[in-house]
This record gives C-alpha cells, sequence and structure tokens, in this order.
C-alpha cells in the first residue's frame, strides 16, 4: 500500500526469497508516478524469477510454470491437482533453493528417498507418482531455461524411477465380483453396470444423459465428462481427451438392463445416474453413494462371521473382507472382455477412448498371459452371448 508524505512516495514490494525468509524491498520516489514506474520496474524482475538478489529460486519458477500452464487447452483439472501435489512435494525439499545449484545428485536422492516412503501416508511412493513429480519438476526448469534463466540445468533423463517402485492396482474384477455387481441392487449399481460393460469413466457416467443412450441400436454416446474443482462438477463437452469423444457397443445384458431400469424410474431425470436431488453428482455424493455401495457388497458377500449379531444402530461399520472395487476396476474389466471377446486393438482404443493406442495395447499385451482355461463354462457361454460387444 502506498503513503503519501510531504518529502516523498514510498511503498513496499516482495522481491524474493533468501534463506528462506521472504525478501521485501522498500523504494520511495518524489512522485506518484516516478513511484509506479520504480515499483512496476521492480515487480517486473519479480514476475521474471529474480529477487533483488537477482536468484531465481525452485518455489517461484514453479508457481509461474503452474499459472501459465493453466492456459493450453486440455489441460484439465485433474491433471492441475496432480501438477500441484508434485509441486508440494517438490518444494519440501527445493523451495527456497536456486535452481542452477540443483544438482543431478541431490534430485535422485530426492526421488529415491520418496520411493522408500511417502511422507503423507509413511508407504513407499507409487511409481506413477514418482513419475509425475520427475515431468513436473522437467517442466518447471524447462520453463526457467526457456526464459532466459542462466545456470538451470537439464538432467531430468538421467533420473531412474526404480522399477521396483509399487505400482497402482489395476485389474478386472473376477467372475464372483462381476457376479456380485449385476445381482446386488443399489443407487450405484446403475453406474457400476455402465462402467463394466461399456468401459466409462466416472466423469463420463456422471455426465451421461439418457439421450445419449440409444437402447435400440445398442449404443452409448460418449460426448462429454464431468471435471470436479474441488466438491462441485462442471460439465465439459468432449471428454478427458479428443479421443475420448466416442461410440460404445453395449453387450444385450446392459441393453436389458439400462431398458428395465428406465422403464421403472419414478422421477427420470435427463442425467442417467444421478445424486438425492435428481441431479449429477457432486464428488461428495459420489463417494458416499460408493462407500455405501461397498458396504453393502461386503454385507451381503464379503462378511463372514454371524450377520444377526451386527446392530448398526451403535454406529459401528462392518469389516471389509473383500477387496475395494473402484470404478477404474471397472472400467478395466470391460477392457478385457473386449480382449476375450476377440476385439481387435484398434476398435478397443476407440472403445475405451484411449489418448495413444500404446495404452491399449499394453493392457491387452499384459491380457495375453490370461488363462482362458480357468474360466467356467458359464462364463464362456455368457461372453458369446450376453456380454458380447458386437464391433
Amino acid at each position: 500500500m502506498s503513503t503519501n508524505t510531504k518529502k516523498s512516495y514510498q511503498t513496499t514490494v516482495y522481491c524474493g526469497i533468501e534463506n528462506g525468509k521472504p525478501i521485501m524491498k522498500h523504494i520511495r520516489a518524489d512522485t506518484q508516478r516516478e513511484l509506479n514506474v520504480k515499483r512496476n520496474a521492480l515487480k517486473a524482475q519479480v514476475d521474471d524469477g529474480k529477487n533483488i538478489y537477482d536468484k531465481a529460486v525452485f518455489g517461484i519458477w514453479a508457481d509461474k510454470w503452474l499459472n501459465e500452464i493453466k492456459i493450453p487447452a486440455g489441460i484439465g483439472n485433474g491433471t492441475l491437482v496432480q501438477y500441484k501435489s508434485a509441486i508440494a512435494h517438490l518444494n519440501r525439499e527445493f523451495e527456497f533453493v536456486e535452481m542452477k545449484h540443483i544438482t543431478l545428485s541431490q534430485f535422485q536422492s530426492f526421488i529415491n528417498e520418496l520411493a522408500r516412503e511417502n511422507p503423507n501416508t509413511g508407504k513407499p511412493m507409487a511409481k506413477a507418482t514418482l513419475e509425475n513429480i520427475k515431468k513436473v519438476a522437467s517442466g518447471v526448469f524447462g520453463y526457467a531455461r526457456s526464459n532466459n534463466i542462466a545456470g538451470v540445468p537439464d538432467f531430468f533423463k538421467s533420473v531412474i524411477i526404480s522399477k521396483y517402485s509399487p505400482v497402482n492396482e489395476r485389474r478386472a474384477l473376477t467372475e464372483d465380483e462381476q457376479q456380485w455387481i449385476i445381482e446386488t441392487p443399489h443407487r450405484a449399481q446403475l453406474p457400476a453396470m455402465i462402467m463394466m460393460f461399456a468401459g466409462l469413466r466416472r466423469g463420463e457416467v456422471i455426465a451421461l444423459e439418457w439421450s445419449d443412450i440409444d437402447l435400440k441400436r445398442g449404443l452409448i454416446s460418449v460426448n462429454k465428462s464431468v471435471e470436479f474443482v474441488e466438491n462441485k462438477g462442471d460439465i465439459k463437452k468432449g471428454g478427458k481427451t479428443v479421443n475420448a469423444k466416442r461410440k460404445v457397443p453395449i453387450p444385450p445384458i446392459l441393453v436389458e438392463y439400462l431398458s428395465k431400469t428406465k422403464k421403472e424410474s419414478k422421477v427420470l431425470s435427463k442425467y442417467v445416474c444421478v445424486n438425492a436431488s435428481g441431479n449429477y453428482h457432486t464428488q461428495s455424493s459420489w463417494r458416499k453413494m460408493w462407500d455405501s455401495y461397498l458396504n453393502d457388497l461386503n454385507v451381503k458377500y464379503g462378511y463372514d462371521g454371524d450377520i444377526s449379531k451386527f446392530n448398526p444402530k451403535y454406529g459401528a461399520e462392518l469389516p471389509m473382507r473383500i477387496p475395494r472395487i473402484t470404478p477404474h476396476f471397472l472400467r478395466h474389466t470391460f477392457a478385457t472382455l473386449l480382449f476375450l471377446e476377440g476385439v481387435n486393438v484398434v476398435s478397443a482404443k476407440q472403445f475405451l477412448g484411449h489418448a495413444d493406442i500404446s495404452t491399449t495395447v499394453n493392457i491387452y499385451t499384459h491380457l495375453e498371459n490370461f488363462n482362458k482355461a480357468e474360466l467356467s463354462e458359464e462364463y464362456l457361454k455368457k461372453l458369446k452371448n450376453e456380454y458380447k460387444v458386437t464391433a
């Protein structure tokens, strides 16, 4: 804030970080115009990643990089959340360090430490998370170099993510688990069936409208997706990527289920999967619904004690006896159905809405070791009939 005195005009400008402490520069001028010129010149230096000691510290440039990449199309809120999380980890180590002083050895040690223990969970950090942190750091360093910050190194191709780092589990549901979804009525059964037999992502199924479903032709048109900013969802046309917009052929079991659900629905919202208010889900309403669904599955299929002794009025919860089922497991189940039915990888990529065919190829390659002999005769019959996706 500027202060007018009889002798001069003066103000204070934040100019960076030195030894972990903020640097405030006090400037004076004889006129308001002169003060504005000096202040704007000083702020311009700060905006260029420089403080009054002409040092470019990581934290300042990480903020600048993050603000800049919000502009290009295709950067969704989910991706920004991942980037912010990566920067939070990086700032613990490098926020007040000049980038030119960060070495490959220091960064590799930082990655190795996270691989041993994520400070947020106390467990080893997942490989995908480590890769994201490396990617973000490389982006910040590259952005600084492109803005003519001297001495900023480029060593990220040499940073090694251990192949032994844990990988986030992605699996298809077992025969039994698929049957649990089919046989257990619940508000979440509807989105679960769509994700399992049409491969829609969570955001796509939340935004899905009845007008997007052609039951006569057995097709779902995926043309929008919800993106959560904090709790509230924002429906955007298109999808997660350019390739996410697609038409998905659905098997007879899903056509029959959707036809019955639509016919029996008392209050038909334009959205297929709605919250208690009849609108599309917020993040919290989805989470509550999904947790309730998993609890019902556990009560029905997972609890191995005497259910008659369980009294819910005391606020107790049944122990989870079955592994937590996620929307991605259901989507991966659809990919597995396509593979087992012999749908070619190009068609599978289109139905799943993958941006890069290598993603689909990786799934199919992983499934090549799938032993069909382990499938029951009943399930094999369903693959040819009820579960059959006609490409």
